[in-house]
Parts: C-alpha cells; structure tokens; sequence
C-alpha cells in the first residue's frame, strides 16, 4: 500500500503547473481505482485485471508500462472502465482544465440522431 502511495506521489510530481492543478471539485467521494499498468490506449491506460482507465488527456503523457497507478472517478456498471477524474493523492491531482464529460445537449449535432 506504501508503494502505490508513493508511485502516485512520484507521478503526482512530474507534472508541471501548466498540466496538473488542485481539483476545483471535491474528489474524495468517488471511488479509487489501483493498479498497474498494462497497455496504453489511444484514451488512457489497460490495467493488468482487465479494468480500462480513460485518463484526461494531459496526463497520458506521464503514464508508462508497468507503472502503478491509483486514479478517482466513475466506475462504468456494466463494464470494467473507469473514467478518471483524477490522480488519488492527498490532495488529489486534477488536470488544469476539468476533463468532465458532456453528452449531447440542445443545439450540438448529436442531440436530435438517434442511436440503435
């Protein structure tokens, strides 16, 4: 447990200001997500159990192979994904701008097609 806390900690660090902030929203709610990383998407990162971790953008950059990581956000129900929000840590770490996700809303091209 020590290790991973220090693993965050190391990765926590290598962001500048420019690419990590404090969080603007209170992240301790949501649940943590651990694990070593196992491949890395085009969207973020496959941890060795299977759990697939969407990152924000800015912090794909700083993820390597074999690197443990310990993310706060949303657990998909139906599937093994995550979608982090943030790097657990104490505090956490955000990126800069806030990577919350945002449906279709009145107006946006995809707000009138409907999906099968």
């Amino acid at each position: 447990m020590k290790k991973l806390a220090c693993a965050s900690l190391v990765l926590a660090l290598s962001f500048s200001a420019a690419e990590a902030a404090p969080c603007v929203y209170d992240m301790t709610p949501l649940p943590v997500t651990k694990g070593t990383v196992a491949n890395i998407t085009p969207t973020g990162v496959q941890l060795s159990d299977g759990t697939a971790v969407i990152l924000p953008s800015e912090f794909l950059a700083h993820i390597h192979l074999n690197q443990k990581l310990a993310v706060r956000g949303l657990v998909a129900k139906a599937t093994h994904t995550v979608q982090a929000l943030a790097l657990d840590g104490n505090p956490p770490i955000c990126p800069s701008t806030p990577a919350i996700p945002r449906g279709a809303f009145p107006g946006s091209p995809g707000y009138d097609t409907i999906h099968p």
